[in-house]
């Protein structure tokens, strides 16, 4: 009998461990601070409560009836532990919501939280070891000797535990009916010691919480659902309110939910709106993850845009199914072979619930599954492919970091074909700027010819190949010749193939020289699974990106034929593109939202007002004014460097003429021994300007003097080190 019951106590301990974990992961997130916090809560209660209970004779002399009382004290607790949760998780909502731009204080917040609901069960649970040792030593007249035996139970006891979690309970029951189904058993378990004890009032008053267990189980509704699957470690608000789980149960129809070892998966819609309007929501561990119309447009992009570089591809491999509907759009191309790797069985069943959306892509005969790790898929399969396609979640969930590290990017170029293409998914959105530059850094020296996209507010995709591919709307024509991709693009406002091109951020002239050098993501040492938690407290959105967008500041470094197809973009081509999926560049979101109500009151392109001198190919030349309208104390550098630029951009003919205006400014600032503390105007600026207007006119020798001039004054300029390597790689390919 001791020697199940040190069994159990390991066991009750690793199983708890794992349930409650699992649980907290869902209202704090599933990053690797969060996970950090709960175990550390977890390990230092079993501590206290072992060095209490041993400190305390009383119960020490009648050790195997304080063993029961612990027993239906903790089932007691697991009684009122959902109405603690819920308590926990409002607090969390209403308080946490105001503390996320300080990540010390949430990581607080969640240390108390962890403490208050795991504080009290895990000193209970860490007395039974030396209750069972008291008795121990009672029944033996070897303690020592016995003890080894019953201590490497007690460990084998907490490693079947912890298996029987995550590959039997949790799959079975839910993690609710795990933890509720623990709870039982150790109510039995306390009924079952008192009965040898012969004290009947302790058994009965256990067998009697064993059934109220099963009813709360059993009989208490799914209300709860909308507690742990809502993402609330996501709300930032300066004021939500305590009822904001009663709001969402009213408005909110949970149509799927299941919990996994590794995951909890949800589908949900909204009941407020018809049938046409709603949007069918993925949620993995409470935060969205696909949906039908919110993420549709980075869906179908990240399906049909490294289409065009192969468009006879056979063989495609994708690394996550999320909803299906990016393999689904897979399925509109003649492909004889779709392998999606995805290791979360209740996310293919919710795929279930996206048919409408995914073309049945579970049941076609294309379609190969693998229930494995998509990283170990690659790694161990020498199968090559001619598209692959990696759209995991975001990096600050605790493992994802490692399939964008520079070991995995390694492992996909290894398995393409000699000409295949990689996509891979990113996003910006509770991103700073270091750590999208660091993804960027970390992709660009595998794939050395890249492509970098802008699918929607928050979203891009980085297109690599070990060789250069055709991008230009005579490819994109091909895709559009077929109903089924044309179709997914219309949805999603790409009615013709030029429009494609608007979503490009930079292309394969520019995308590879933008990171510069810094820190990468590696298996050995990753950066990205520590700082991306500290970005997403913060809740910044990276925006330094598009400092080097060809679509604004960037627009003379692009390919001649891009330029002249977005310039002939139509007004009403222009609004369908970004009207229900806006730019990530807020710049440019900002200057089409201006051009629209432009055309709205005056039926025309008028001067934008907010940036006079914004660069962009969607403005004419006339939409520039002449006079740069500089205040009367500007200096007369100022006024003449930006006298030159608005002289390049009105009038694009005499663009040499205002270039060698700047460059004699720049040159005899750069003369100077004694440069001006401060100027007036931005030498890196017109420098790189002046480099970009020669480098579109094809004279990069001159390009290379102006970044040359500008670097003289500022060396540690990033766009000036950015247009030098484009220029230089551009110098070579000519040679």
């Amino acid at each position: 009998m001791i020697l199940f019951l040190f069994f159990c106590s390991g066991a009750t301990a690793l199983i708890y461990e794992v349930i409650w974990s699992k649980y907290l992961a869902l209202m704090f997130g599933s990053t690797i601070q969060a996970q950090t916090v709960v175990l550390a809560v977890f390990m230092g209660g079993l501590a206290l409560g072992n060095r209490w209970i041993g400190s305390r004779s009383d119960l020490l002399q009648k050790p195997l009836a304080a063993y029961g009382c612990i027993e239906v004290l903790i089932g007691l607790y697991v009684f009122f532990f959902n109405p603690l949760y819920s308590i926990s998780d409002q607090i969390f909502v209403s308080v946490g919501s105001k503390a996320f731009e300080n990540g010390a204080v949430l990581l607080a917040l969640k240390g108390l939280l962890s403490i208050a609901l795991l504080f009290l069960p895990t000193v209970l649970m860490g007395g039974t070891l030396p209750l069972l040792a008291a008795w121990l030593h009672k029944e033996s007249d070897e303690p020592g000797r016995r003890s080894a035996r019953f201590y490497s139970v007690n460990s084998l006891g907490a490693v079947i535990g912890v298996l029987l979690t995550g590959f039997v309970l949790m799959p079975a029951l839910g993690v609710r009916g795990a933890m509720g189904g623990l709870a039982i058993l150790l109510s039995l378990l306390a009924a079952l010691v008192a009965s040898m004890l012969k004290q009947q009032q302790t058994a009965k008053v256990s067998l009697l919480l064993s059934g109220a267990l099963l009813w709360i189980c059993v009989g208490s509704g799914e209300g709860w659902r909308h507690i742990v699957g809502s993402g609330v470690f996501r709300l930032r608000a300066t004021d939500v309110s305590w009822s904001v789980m009663e709001q969402r149960k009213k408005v909110i129809d949970i149509l799927f939910y299941e919990d996994a070892s590794d995951a909890t998966v949800s589908v949900e819609t909204r009941k407020d709106k018809s049938a046409d309007d709603q949007d069918r929501v993925l949620r993995i561990n409470g935060k969205p993850d696909a949906s039908t119309r919110g993420d549709l447009s980075t869906q179908l992009m990240v399906a049909h845009l490294p289409m065009p570089a192969k468009p006879e591809s056979k063989d495609i491999f994708v690394l996550g199914f999320g909803s299906g509907i990016t393999a689904g759009a897979l399925l509109g191309h003649p492909i004889e072979r779709l392998t999606i790797a995805e290791n979360c069985k209740p996310i293919l069943k919710a795929g279930q619930l996206f048919e409408p959306w995914n073309r049945g892509v579970l049941t076609n005969a294309r379609t190969h599954l693998r229930y494995e790790d998509g990283r170990t898929v690659l790694k161990l399969d020498p199968h090559k492919y001619d598209v692959l396609i990696s759209e995991p979640s975001n990096p600050w969930v605790a493992g994802v970091g490692s399939v964008f590290s520079q070991e995995f990017s390694e492992i996909a170029a290894s398995r393409l074909k000699d000409d295949g293409i990689m996509a891979q998914w990113f996003h910006i959105y509770e991103m700073p700027d270091g750590i999208v530059f660091l993804v960027l850094r970390t992709f660009a020296p595998v794939f050395p010819f890249m492509e970098m996209w802008d699918t929607q507010e928050g979203d891009i995709i980085l297109l690599g190949a070990q060789k250069p591919w055709r991008s230009s709307p005579e490819v994109y024509r091909q895709i559009f010749n077929r109903d089924a991709p044309r179709q997914d693009l219309e949805k999603i406002g790409l009615t013709t193939p030029e429009a494609i091109l608007s979503r490009q951020i930079a292309s394969q002239h520019t995308a590879f020289a933008i990171a510069g050098e810094g820190p990468i993501q590696t298996d050995a040492f990753p950066v990205l699974e520590y700082a991306a938690p500290k970005a997403f407290y913060i809740g910044a959105n990276a925006q330094q990106l598009f400092l080097f967008d060809e679509r604004t500041w960037q627009t003379a470094l692009a390919p001649a034929e891009k330029r002249s197809v977005l310039a002939a973009l139509s007004h009403d081509v222009l609004a369908g593109v970004f009207g229900a999926y806006v730019s990530c560049n807020k710049e440019l979101s900002q200057y089409l939202a201006w051009r629209k109500k432009s055309f709205e009151s005056i039926g025309k392109h008028d001067i934008y007002a907010n940036d006079p001198y914004f660069t962009s190919p969607f403005r004419p030349p006339e939409s520039y004014p002449a006079n740069p309208g500089l205040s009367s104390t500007a200096s007369p550098e100022a006024m003449r460097l930006s006298e030159a630029q608005a002289l390049i951009l009105s009038q694009p003919d005499r663009w040499q003429e205002g270039v060698e205006t700047i460059e004699r400014i720049l040159l005899t600032l750069g003369q100077l021994r004694e440069r001006p503390v401060t100027v007036d105007w931005l030498p890196p600026h017109f420098a790189a300007f002046a480099a970009k207007t020669r480098g579109s006119r094809n004279d990069l020798e001159g390009a290379l003097r102006a970044v040359a001039l500008g670097l003289q004054i500022d060396s540690k300029d990033a766009q000036l080190h950015c247009l030098y390597r484009v220029i230089d790689r551009a110098q070579k390919l000519q040679l």
